[in-house]
């Protein structure tokens, strides 16, 4: 059986979770292809492992030699870019229908493809995971029903990664048989569990994620200035990994603060060098927050792997984080926005380091049983399966389609 993924940017060191994804039906014996907008090239992604060197072997970038048009066409009035755009996914999408399913990633390339299935270009059923931004801020703003109307009509099947954002979907009209919720995961096995207490000793405290609002890292300092001035003689160190538009902000909130001695920004860093650092961390401190824009979180995989490393993972009543933890039980949970709840809990924390040892294994079995990246990764061959096998007989020749846009969306942005 043949899968044909449909992404923007590959690979991609934020995405792991897509890449593991693949790999994973790449494991069970599915062929794989990979339609991209842009090939990345990410020095911190290990590109000469089995299954990167099978994955890139199968990526292709959605417009082919024509993909260096994508500069001229995204400078053309809206109307015209809209219209060119169709016609180059419609000459270059073909050779999709000799995939028996299309797993499209994040709602935006899902309903690309289903703009396909509206001029009868594009065959196999389509299945789209809806991660976060791509369905969050849509509905902040009231379009998700019009920004997703092909992909409610054409989609076989919407995924989300949590319960919210399949309530999103079904608000927006999305019949309840054709969404559900498919958590995304990890391989705990890759990930050894190791208790580390600070009884004693200084509480070593962690963030890995990119530095933008909806990961509430801005709270997070603002939290332990609030334990730095009630809990003076409490010693700890933050440590933050990753980059993005906020650094500079959150450097200069941290001095503000007079933190600066105790928070490290140590930047992006390889997946396998943030692994090292989990083994060196106590507590992992992600206090994640609805953005100005509607932007949200899904699940954030950072949490999960911290968990299955030992961490105590401190964060917030956000999104679907409530689904991988339950207060005082497999971690902490503070509501959102609020500095001092969220210091209160990293104070009980730093007290309680012998309780917190049965919340670390609780954290470890929750992430063993239901965000196990292997049980997934099966359940969703299982899907495609499924999809395949009730999808109309398809034919065999690629060139299937020859209607010609006509085009009246002239918002939707040229990508190639």
């Amino acid at each position: 059986m043949r899968v044909g993924f449909i992404v923007g940017e590959f690979p991609l060191l934020s995405e792991t979770f897509v890449i593991d994804q693949m790999a994973g039906l790449v494991a069970r014996g599915f062929e794989v292809e990979v339609l991209c907008n842009r090939l990345k090239r990410d020095d911190r992604i290990d590109r000469h492992t089995e299954p990167m060197v099978t994955l890139l072997g199968e990526t292709r970038r959605w417009w082919g030699w024509a993909a260096g048009l994508s500069g001229l066409v995204a400078r053309l009035p809206a109307r015209l870019r809209y219209r060119v755009s169709t016609v180059l996914d419609i000459l270059f999408a073909r050779r999709l229908n000799r995939c028996d399913v299309i797993v499209a990633h994040f709602g935006q390339n899902g309903e690309r493809a289903a703009s396909l299935k509206k001029w009868q270009v594009l065959k196999p059923p389509i299945i789209t995971i809806f991660h976060g931004a791509d369905v969050a801020i849509p509905s902040h703003k009231s379009l998700l029903a019009s920004q997703y109307a092909g992909l409610i009509k054409h989609g076989v099947l919407n995924l989300t990664v949590n319960e919210l954002f399949r309530g999103m979907l079904l608000s927006a009209g999305a019949s309840p048989a054709s969404t559900a919720v498919h958590h995304m995961g990890i391989s705990p096995h890759d990930i050894g569990y190791h208790w580390r207490s600070w009884e004693g000793s200084q509480l070593i405290v962690m963030t890995v994620c990119r530095l933008v609002e909806k990961k509430g890292v801005e709270l997070a300092l603002r939290a332990l200035s609030v334990l730095e001035a009630s809990r003076p003689e409490m010693d700890w160190r933050y440590h933050i990994i990753g980059d993005g538009p906020l650094r500079a902000s959150l450097e200069g909130l941290a001095s503000e603060l007079g933190l600066a001695h105790r928070v490290t920004f140590l930047g992006s860093l390889p997946h396998r060098e943030v692994k090292g650092h989990l083994q060196s961390a106590h507590l992992f401190l992600l206090p994640s927050v609805t953005a100005s824009d509607g932007d949200m979180e899904g699940i954030p995989v950072a949490l999960m792997e911290a968990m299955a490393a030992g961490l105590i993972a401190v964060s917030t009543y956000h999104s679907g984080i409530p689904e991988l933890i339950e207060d005082g039980a497999t971690g902490f949970l503070a509501p959102e926005r609020d500095a001092v709840a969220l210091a209160t809990k990293l104070a009980w924390v730093f007290d309680h380091p012998r309780e917190c040892e049965d919340v670390a294994l609780a954290a470890r079995r929750k992430v063993e049983e239901q965000f196990n990246a292997d049980v997934l990764n099966g359940r969703f061959a299982q899907i495609i399966a499924q999809v395949a096998m009730q999808a109309p007989t398809r034919t065999s020749d690629p060139r299937v389609g020859t209607a010609e846009p006509v085009g009246n969306h002239p918002e939707q942005p040229a990508i190639g």
